[in-house]
């Protein structure tokens, strides 16, 4: 179909450093992430919806570091193939895993592909301290948007924005909690809680006819 363009959505769930300074990593998630699941079904769910517009596809790919090795030289390549039009979205980021957050997002960020961060580190360090003196001006530093509290009924937004090249520094909603009647069910593909330490991570891609 002419005129279609493809919006690559990268969820992903960093995982973070022993005391050795490797990337843990499992052959298999015990325990999916919910925080990922909650994202990828709302990403879905806006799949659906066509909230960028008929003309856009929306291409999913959710990533548990956990399990799997996050290929960042291919996603660059996929993204420099679709113009950078897309976001990268590290989902779920708890405080020992926030230095990790960083490390993957510095490469996408020297590319220009537009990366946001949330979770509970940057929620909590948001809510009930100096956003400054916890680390968070790194983000600003590298020009990824903080996005802070939930993203039920505000995900959307910030798709919108990537599109449209204006993401905020920062989306607070820690002291604005959503309506959560009718909002998606978590879920993931199978395929993200299976091992693949070496293989390229899944990509799925929600039709509106799906």
């Amino acid at each position: 179909m002419s005129g279609v363009r493809r919006f690559q959505l990268v969820l992903i769930k960093p995982s973070h450093y022993d005391d050795d300074g490797y990337v843990i990593r499992w052959w298999r998630a015990l325990i999916p992430s919910n925080s990922l699941a909650a994202v990828y079904a709302i990403a879905a769910d806006c799949a659906q919806r066509q909230v960028l517009g008929a003309d856009v596809i929306i291409d999913i790919e959710a990533i548990d570091e956990t399990n799997t090795c996050v290929d960042v030289a291919g996603l660059i390549a996929r993204f420099r193939h679709h113009r950078n039009f897309g976001l990268v979205a590290l989902v779920g980021v708890q405080t020992n895993q926030y230095p990790r957050a960083l490390d993957i997002a510095r490469p996408f960020r020297t590319a220009g592909i537009p990366v946001a961060i949330g979770g509970f580190h940057v929620s909590g360090c948001l809510s009930m301290l100096d956003g400054g003196a916890v680390g968070l001006d790194a983000c600003q530093n590298l020009g990824i948007s903080i996005f802070a509290g939930e993203a039920e009924n505000r995900f959307e937004k910030l798709l919108h924005d990537a599109t449209d090249g204006c993401l905020a520094a920062v989306y607070d909603f820690v002291r604005d909690l959503p309506d959560l009647e009718g909002t998606p069910v978590p879920f993931l593909p199978r395929r993200s809680s299976v091992g693949r330490a070496s293989a390229a991570p899944p990509r799925a891609t929600v039709r509106p006819d799906a």
